[in-house]
């Protein structure tokens, strides 16, 4: 009995495997491949107090600094990104507004794209966060991928020598790829 049992279930087995269901491939679409990977960098860091700050004028002060993007006019990074989302994030303990400006430049010092995001006061006690996101994409996008470099300038102003604070930028950037063969 426990024989014919285990034949019926060995020839009821091997019946359901040669009845599967299998669908032919078409391997001419392979052309039509396209892949759209999401990739997400951190983009800019700093931590700035009231030392960091030069003189300018009577009323304004500065911090400015370059980070170089030679990656981004590639012609691979041309044609395949379709979308970069840059996202800030601001955290100000000093009690007056700042400014930070996101200068993208070329190889000959021209402007390709241009972010200017205003910053509240805030305090020691209760520092206040700033959070902006910048979407580029389409013909602006054509102008931030011929970019080589980025300066960012945080512009104070009022004077900051007797003021203590902080400012912490956190930011990243996020690229919608699209890869076709």
């Amino acid at each position: 009995m426990k024989k014919n049992l285990y034949l019926l279930f060995l020839v009821t087995s091997f019946l359901f495997l040669f009845n599967a269901c299998v669908k032919d491939t078409d391997f001419n679409q392979t052309d039509a491949i396209e892949l759209t990977p999401i990739l997400e960098l951190d983009f800019i860091f700093f931590n700035i107090n009231s030392q960091n700050f030069t003189d300018i004028d009577a009323n304004n002060l500065i911090v400015s600094d370059t980070t170089n993007l030679d990656f981004l006019n590639s012609e691979v990074a041309t044609e395949a990104i379709i979308r970069a989302d840059f996202y800030f994030k601001n955290t100000n303990s000093f009690p007056i507004s700042l400014i930070t400006e996101y200068q993208f430049l070329n190889d000959a010092n021209e402007i390709q794209h241009e972010v200017s995001i205003p910053i509240q006061d805030g305090n020691t006690v209760n520092p206040v966060i700033t959070e902006f996101t910048e979407i580029v994409e389409n013909n602006d996008l054509v102008n931030l991928t011929s970019a080589t470099k980025v300066v960012v300038n945080t512009i104070a102003n009022s004077s900051l020598n007797t003021i203590d604070g902080n400012l912490d930028l956190q930011s990243k950037v996020t690229y919608y790829i699209r890869l076709e063969q």
